[in-house]
């Protein structure tokens, strides 16, 4: 969730909050810790808000959220300015107005729904998954398999600037040279490549089977390369056409179940308490619904009419 959408919270509940922080801070005992951290304007802004802030925050975001300076200097601000134009609301009587008040009472009414999720999430009682979990990794071993990484060298015949007959043709010729020279691969490189990093990395790729650092057709070019020193045919993508020199490759190595345990069950209770809310909300929504269908229809219409786009042109020939 964004800042705006904060922003825009904390602007729909500021009237429901009133005053109390400014009241409670003034009514501090003497000698009582303050819990003020900043004033504008007649304004306050204490600890209290900035919790109740926080909890809009999802758990697992708060502390990268709260680590920055700036982020938290611009909480600040924007809390006290709507704080100032809450009280200035108050002054011109906006919190008498019914429609004012049943904006205040749904904001009201999303919070405490919020907090009763977060509450009934909280009183969840996750089972023992150790079980279960042995069989998840029995069952999906193989996405506990850490993938070797390929390093290659390559040549790029670039498509930008020449047709891909063309290229496709220069790169078959190149890759016969390697295969003929595959000490040479250096000198190759320098002659034909037309990838410009070659300047700084001699067209070496690290890791280069990794299909998110990697266009897929490199990544599984470079992954089908099994010796080092194998020349892999030309490769196209969308850059052109590689070919490639295996420089070193690793194995694939299997986690462990005690490796991935804990990440398994948490994944596991995360899981489970996904479900058990979706049955606690679900068991709300499919109570018998009475709507009122006539009214209903209204809201098509309640808030402006729609505008109706002009009809196409006919076609041309009708």
């Amino acid at each position: 969730m964004s800042l705006n959408r904060y922003t825009w919270m904390i602007a729909s509940l500021s009237l429901l909050m009133g005053t109390h922080a400014a009241i409670a801070a003034d009514a501090a005992p003497t000698g009582a810790p303050s819990t003020v951290l900043a004033k504008q304007g007649g304004a306050v802004v204490t600890l209290e808000d900035m919790d109740a802030f926080s909890a809009r925050i999802p758990e697992g975001q708060r502390a990268g959220f709260f680590n920055s300076p700036t982020r938290i200097d611009g909480v600040i601000t924007n809390l006290l300015l709507q704080k100032q134009l809450a009280a200035e609301a108050r002054k011109a009587g906006l919190d008498h107005d019914p429609a004012v008040q049943r904006q205040v009472a749904l904001a009201a009414e999303e919070a405490l729904g919020n907090v009763q999720l977060q509450r009934f999430k909280a009183n969840i009682k996750l089972p023992d998954f150790s079980q279960l979990a042995q069989e998840d990794y029995i069952a999906h071993k193989k996405n506990y398999l850490v993938r070797g990484k390929q390093e290659v060298q390559h040549i790029l015949i670039s498509t930008k600037t020449r047709s891909e007959a063309d290229a496709k043709a220069l790169a078959e010729t190149v890759t016969q040279e390697a295969k003929a020279h595959p000490d040479q691969f250096d000198a190759l490189v320098e002659k034909y490549s037309d990838d410009p990093s070659k300047t700084s990395n001699q067209g070496h790729m690290d890791n280069a089977g990794d299909a998110t650092k990697y266009v897929p057709e490199f990544a599984a070019a470079a992954s089908a390369l099994k010796a080092v020193g194998d020349i892999s045919p030309p490769v196209k993508t969308s850059f052109g056409f590689h070919v490639m020199k295996l420089i070193a490759r690793t194995s694939d190595t299997q986690r462990s179940f005690a490796e991935v345990k804990g990440d398994i069950i948490e994944q596991l209770g995360k899981e489970y308490s996904e479900k058990q809310m979706r049955t606690y909300t679900d068991t709300m929504r499919n109570l018998p619904l009475d709507g009122n269908a006539e009214m209903l229809a209204t809201l098509r219409t309640r808030y402006g009419e729609a505008e109706v786009p002009p009809p196409a042109p006919p076609a041309a020939g009708h």
